[in-house]
């Protein structure tokens, strides 16, 4: 949905520092939360894109606006210091999987290019 597309696609659901990110999916597409948890607190999960149930946590980031399941829009529910750290955490995790993506693409042409030495090889033998 609107907002949670391109984090959920970052993330998967687990505490991170004391943020607990909810990334998941349903019928109509992405849903994704986070919540602040207390100083030195463990996120007790609650299953799949669930928000966890720690009872002191408290959700910063979700459902804005819309009909939750079929027209929500995410955004920041609270604004604080975890914005900007969590916009760092967004860049850091879309270097990692950007830099992963190169690192396949290399890996692919790599072998493309073992394949066809082989096959060039194996042909020249031929008389």
């Amino acid at each position: 949905m609107k907002g949670a597309r391109e984090y959920a696609e970052l993330f998967k659901s687990g505490q991170y520092g004391r943020l607990y990110i909810a990334s998941g999916h349903h019928a109509r597409g992405s849903t994704f939360h986070i919540q602040v948890l207390p100083e030195g607190e463990i996120a007790r999960q609650n299953g799949y894109g669930n928000l966890c149930t720690n009872a002191d946590a408290v959700e910063v980031y979700g459902v804005v606006s819309g009909n939750p399941g079929w027209t929500e829009e995410y955004g920041w529910l609270l604004s604080g210091l975890w914005c900007p750290d969590f916009e760092t955490m967004c860049l850091d995790a879309a270097a990692a999987r950007d830099s992963l993506i190169r690192k396949h693409h290399r890996d692919k042409e790599a072998r493309i290019r073992e394949e066809s030495s082989r096959i060039n090889k194996l042909l020249e033998t031929y008389r």
